[in-house]
């Protein structure tokens, strides 16, 4: 195991691992994206997804309205993406939710860089360091699902 997959095997999850459903479903768009060699917007990711949290509304269904994001909706996604993102890595070594973006600038948020950081995959904070990691990251999901893989 390096570094990387090191430090992710450390990470203690608040909602990622505790609705295998919602993270099927929000995996299989991203797998879907890839296969059309695509980009999703983070809205589209969320868009009909119910999570089932045991720590928010005792379990019951909770969606993410878009036209309204709250601090709680971005740190389920970014836990989500996150929880994703570990997955595709310790499996066949590429972050996932690379293939997530933001609407306006259809790039990822600032908090995907920041993990990327804090995980020690980037060495700098670049913006041209930055953009070659995220190219090579949408490249390999890409290239993943493509093949048929997931």
């Amino acid at each position: 195991m390096d570094e990387i997959a090191k430090k992710m095997a450390e990470i203690e999850w608040i909602y990622a691992d505790k609705d295998p459903q919602a993270l099927s479903i929000l995996e299989e768009k991203i797998a879907g994206t890839g296969r059309k060699l695509g980009l999703i917007t983070y809205s589209k990711l969320v868009e009909g997804v119910d999570f089932h949290l045991p720590n928010i509304r005792k379990g019951e269904a909770y969606s993410i309205q878009t036209y309204n994001w709250t601090g709680l909706d971005r740190a389920i996604l970014g836990e989500f993406l996150g929880y994703t993102s570990t997955r595709s890595y310790r499996e066949a070594g590429f972050m996932a939710s690379a293939l997530v973006v933001n609407s306006t600038g259809y790039e990822p948020s600032n908090q995907f860089f920041e993990w990327m950081e804090k995980l020690g995959v980037l060495p700098d904070n670049n913006k041209d360091t930055i953009l070659a990691f995220w190219a090579d990251q949408v490249h390999k999901a890409q290239n993943w699902y493509k093949a048929g893989r997931r």
